[in-house]
């Protein structure tokens, strides 16, 4: 009688070379210099990760796990600093536990890999090819795309193909296809790495080569048919350095400092201006009595626009419709929105989020101080501004696939990016934000507006 075996892993001894501890550390190194070196200087390189899992997938069950843990703890490490500097009492242990924590929850969907390819490589007569693409797209989409990790996933390897466009999604795609069916066909490494390479190549290229030449050379710009996007003239983004803002006075003092700024801009002829998030603090009656000067320029001016960073309150507050300019009780009963408020004609419109940052802003088990938390609403981060259809990410939401992902079917013309990374300075997490805005902007082939306060 013969015995059939079908495996994804070595039938002749290979495995038996070498110790568990080197088969598991070998691929969280591996991924550690692949996130090291693609964020957020070079995130055309991320895709490698998901190159290299069928090529690494045959050597050890739990090497696609490792690689992607090793992946994600590098770009990661910046929450070590940054929690300790938002959670000053609890000094580094908080910020090391947020860090090894979620980059084992981001990798932990990969210990189903080597089945879901072996599953699906029975399926079709591409094999190999067929069941890496597939194990991947699932894994990486309960990685970092759907919550609820989606809403805590960030430095997808997926952003790095989003960068070069639908393009690169596809250059991925076949990239592991073809890393996949190789494997089953039992390629050496070295062949399959070459392969990695040649994507991730051309990834650089189109993603990233061609636009910077492209920048320099507006007749290779117009052969392409990809023209590079520019901010709509008069439409300014305003950067502060206001810190963290520890009190309501605090935020009074703010607003006091930036109205006689916005107005001055104003006056100067912008049309659109853009603020940090959160920098007006509680959109309270005192709040708004402090930016009456805006709000009644924009009543004699309405085609100017000011679009500012507030903690809206809930209770008697209708999101979805915009807030009542002289609501006369708004004190937070039911916590917080995390909105750009919209001020335009004299009027005012929350703009909230989606998903506001766990733990700092969202922590249900004190909602009288939280902010809302809806991943899965109905209404799109959209506003017309101008006669253009806007779309908005508000901070942390920039470094997320799902919020950007919500976007897509709505064809935005411009791109609005306010963020508040007073505590992440000294780290990598303000420059990976913005790596991450840059790529959606360039899937979505738009410009896009940055407001920030350090």
């Amino acid at each position: 009688m013969t015995v059939h075996r079908s495996t994804v892993y070595p039938v002749d001894g290979s495995r038996s070379r070498t110790s568990p501890l080197f088969r598991f550390s070998a691929p969280t190194l591996l991924g550690a210099m692949v996130g090291t070196l693609a964020w957020p200087h070079a995130i055309w390189l991320a895709p490698l990760a998901f190159l290299l899992l069928p090529a690494l997938n045959k050597r050890y069950w739990l090497a696609p796990f490792a690689l992607m843990f090793g992946y994600h703890l590098a770009t990661t490490y910046g929450l070590i600093k940054g929690t300790s500097v938002f959670f000053p009492h609890s000094g580094l242990f908080l910020g090391i536990g947020f860090w090894s924590l979620s980059s084992l929850a981001f990798a932990l969907p990969y210990l189903a890999y080597p089945y879901i390819a072996l599953y699906f490589r029975g399926c079709s007569l591409a094999g190999g090819g067929f069941g890496a693409v597939t194990a991947t797209i699932i894994t990486s989409a309960v990685s970092t795309i759907l919550p609820p990790l989606g809403i805590i996933g960030w430095t997808s390897p997926w952003l790095g193909a989003i960068a070069a466009g639908p393009t690169g999604i596809l250059l991925t795609v076949l990239g592991i296809f073809a890393l996949g069916y190789w494997e089953r066909k039992n390629q050496d490494i070295p062949v399959c790495l070459l392969m990695a390479g040649i994507v991730v190549f051309n990834l650089w290229l189109l993603g990233f080569a061609f636009p910077a030449l492209a920048e320099r050379v507006p007749a290779l710009d117009d052969m392409m048919g990809h023209p590079l996007p520019t901010a709509p003239a008069g439409w300014v983004g305003i950067n502060t350095h206001l810190g963290r803002l520890r009190s309501n006075l605090s935020y009074v003092d703010a607003s006091m400092e930036m109205a006689p700024k916005v107005l001055a801009d104003l006056r100067s002829g912008d049309n659109v201006v853009l603020l940090p998030e959160t920098v007006a603090g509680p959109w309270l009656p005192g709040t708004r009595a402090i930016w009456r000067p805006v709000i009644r320029w924009t009543a004699r001016h309405p085609e100017q626009i000011v679009l500012l960073g507030a903690d809206v309150p809930l209770a008697r507050c209708q999101p979805l419709a915009g807030c009542e300019p002289h609501g006369r009780d708004l004190r937070p009963a039911k916590g917080y929105l995390d909105a750009l408020v919209k001020i335009q004609d004299g009027h005012q419109t929350v703009l909230p989020d989606h998903i506001p940052v766990p733990f700092s802003m969202w922590h249900p088990w004190h909602p009288r101080n939280s902010f809302r938390m809806a991943p899965f609403s109905r209404k799109p981060e959209t506003t017309e501004i101008d006669g253009k259809k806007v779309g908005y990410l508000i901070c942390y939401e920039q470094l997320l696939m799902w919020p950007a992902l919500d976007l897509y079917p709505h064809g935005i013309q411009v791109l609005l990016a306010p963020a508040n990374d007073w505590w992440a300075r000294g780290t990598d997490i303000p420059a990976i934000q913005r790596a991450s805005a840059k790529a959606w902007a360039a899937f979505f082939r738009v410009p896009v507006l940055f407001a920030m306060n350090h």
